[in-house]
């Protein structure tokens, strides 16, 4: 999630609006319905062939229907006590769909973790971050056995639900991965790629739980919000730096994965991509938050003033090589 306080930053059945691809005759993008959802985290379902949406403003989960567009809600405002609503993930398996919500600009709020069933749509699990201090969930991801890592921002720590265990746990806490957001897994499982604003993607071995790579200073990987690893390199979303305007950009790792050694840029300068925030992988392409219309909306009261200069939020496909 974009913390805009920080330097240079942070549903009723409808048919959306679309551009059909002529050659795979899918949409090239998605237009939500709701001008004032401002949707944080987006995850994709094989099984319903469909796009999870999380709502900072409206405490829900949309569903949008990868093929025809519809969109309808998943879970409705506040459905099982859901708070303002940031990472999204889709656990295939198991047909579950892990929910993050909590109030950022609210220093004694709790910050959860919603579990769902992906066909009941009912609650199966909440775990609650209970530690003292300040925290605020922001992203997450799951390795093949099935624990789970997740950052907290305002701890500078990444947190794990490790697999049977209904708990959270402080996995790793440390200033070199101050503001953690975006948060990604090696495909060997080995190490997690966590984005801390000012420092950059830093690479963590899990076994030892030390960082391999030196802190970014020439702005490739800071400031970066959704993060995925994809055929042995990165893909991220820089929301951070606005010398480098918004932008979607891959992040090339070295053979050992180990290092970022070059970046190349996929979309910049695009008045599409305005405050983007998160994406998903859906085989070879990229769905990505274009315009998440955060700015508009004040995370205090949740009140949603665009003066009339929002535009519906698009979700923007990307062909990946």
């Amino acid at each position: 999630m974009q913390n805009l306080a920080y330097p240079l930053l942070c549903l009723l059945l409808a048919v959306c609006q679309t551009q059909p691809d002529k050659a795979s005759n899918l949409p090239r993008e998605y237009i939500l319905d709701e001008l004032d959802l401002v949707p944080e985290g987006i995850a994709y379902s094989q099984q319903t062939d469909a796009f999870y949406l999380t709502s900072v403003s409206k405490s829900k989960i949309v569903k949008v229907d990868r093929v025809s567009g519809q969109q309808e809600d998943f879970i409705g405002e506040h459905g099982s006590g859901y708070m303002p609503g940031v990472g999204i993930y889709v656990e295939e398996e198991k047909n579950l769909l892990h929910a993050i919500g909590g109030y950022y600009l609210t220093d004694d709020s709790l910050t959860s973790v919603f579990t769902y069933d992906l066909n009941t749509r009912k609650l199966v699990r909440r775990l609650d971050v209970t530690d003292s201090g300040k925290h605020f969930l922001n992203d997450m991801i799951m390795d093949r056995v099935g624990n789970m890592y997740f950052t907290d921002s305002k701890d500078s720590s990444v947190y794990i639900a490790r697999s049977g265990k209904n708990r959270l746990e402080k996995f790793f806490k440390s200033p070199e991965i101050v503001f953690p957001n975006g948060i990604a897994i090696s495909d060997d499982n080995s190490m997690l790629y966590v984005a801390s604003m000012p420092k950059g993607v830093r690479i963590l071995d899990i076994k030892t739980k030390t960082i391999l790579n030196e802190a970014d200073t020439l702005e490739q990987s800071q400031g970066i919000d959704g993060l995925e690893f994809h055929k042995g390199h990165l893909y991220g979303i820089q929301n951070g730096i606005m010398a480098n305007s918004f932008n979607f950009r891959k992040l090339i790792l070295n053979e050992a994965k180990d290092a970022i050694v070059d970046i190349e840029i996929i979309d910049s300068h695009n008045p599409e991509l305005d405050v983007p925030l998160t994406f998903c992988l859906v085989n070879e392409q990229a769905v990505v938050i274009g315009n998440s219309n955060l700015q508009h909306l004040d995370q205090v009261t949740f009140e949603f003033n665009s003066n009339g200069q929002a535009a519906k939020t698009k979700l923007l496909v990307y062909e990946l090589n």
